[in-house]
């Protein structure tokens, strides 16, 4: 009788060991959606609870029509929608644009890692509302104090992210590298970067859901536009209807951007889980 090990098969996820059930599971999440909104028409036909608590479906889609054709307060929602989007794109750029080859930097040199990561441990923690005061007093009420705002929320999350991801790296993977004669700039690109990558992808997308998240917060000193700012205005008018739509708006970008986040790890890491 042979002594070779039985190899078991790996046990694979439900959609992709049946594959018919692929579509019944994408229209789950269709169904799921509309039985929220079924709900949600249903709870506010009662008339248990003030349309002024819990607008209806149609209420806020009226709303919607209405902001769509004439504006809110001198602005139209396609101004706001454009203004959220690029503070939050603006912070979130920056954030990794600095924060990724800082976090590299501190994950392959000892000394920068000393120098700056008590400095990225003692920002995560913070609440990013904590430096809004300070944020206005040195740079105004314009765009400069929420876009810095946004950028100090996910700032240290893309440090941190991307420091880990290199200090994970295989140091068998590095030495081999060496001993085939590799350069430090060769190891970087073809050993370190793309075993990082994982993580770095990763924490992007922590950063980018808190500094989407942070978003109202910045926009709810001294703005003048933004979906932020329509949940503030529209609050003091007890419009509720237009804090629904302009949460369900906020939502729908948040999915969308995640989503296309998601998308580019895949695309750019396609190699996740088998290094």
């Amino acid at each position: 009788m042979s002594d070779r090990s039985i190899t078991l098969p790996r046990r694979l996820p439900i959609a992709r060991a049946l594959p018919w059930l692929r579509p019944r599971i994408g229209w789950l999440s269709v169904a799921s959606v509309a039985a929220m909104f079924a709900a949600w028409w249903l709870l506010a036909s009662t008339g248990r609870i003030s349309r002024d608590m819990l607008p209806a479906p149609a209420d806020v889609w009226n709303a919607a029509i209405d902001i769509i054709q004439n504006g809110y307060r001198g602005t139209t929602l396609q101004e706001n929608i454009l203004a959220t989007f690029g503070r939050m794109a603006a912070g979130f750029t920056l954030a990794t644009v600095i924060g990724v080859p800082l976090g590299l930097c501190m994950g392959r040199i000892r000394a920068v890692a000393a120098a700056i990561d008590w400095i990225i441990q003692f920002m995560r923690p913070l609440p990013p509302l904590s430096y809004m005061i300070l944020l206005i007093l040195w740079l105004g009420t314009g765009d400069g104090s929420k876009i810095a705002l946004l950028f100090l929320t996910a700032f240290p999350i893309v440090v941190a992210a991307s420091a880990a991801g290199v200090a994970q790296v295989s140091r068998l993977r590095v030495q081999v590298a060496q001993t085939l004669g590799a350069s430090p700039a060769q190891i970087l690109r073809h050993v370190v970067l793309p075993s990082a990558a994982p993580m770095v992808l990763t924490g992007l997308q922590v950063a980018l859901a808190a500094a989407f998240s942070t978003v109202v917060s910045a926009e709810l000193m001294a703005a003048t536009n933004g979906l932020g700012w329509m949940v503030i205005s529209s609050s003091m008018f007890l419009r509720s209807d237009i804090i629904v739509l302009c949460i369900l708006i906020l939502g729908a970008m948040g999915i969308s951007l995640a989503w296309g986040l998601r998308l580019l790890d895949r695309r750019l890491v396609h190699w996740r889980g088998r290094l």
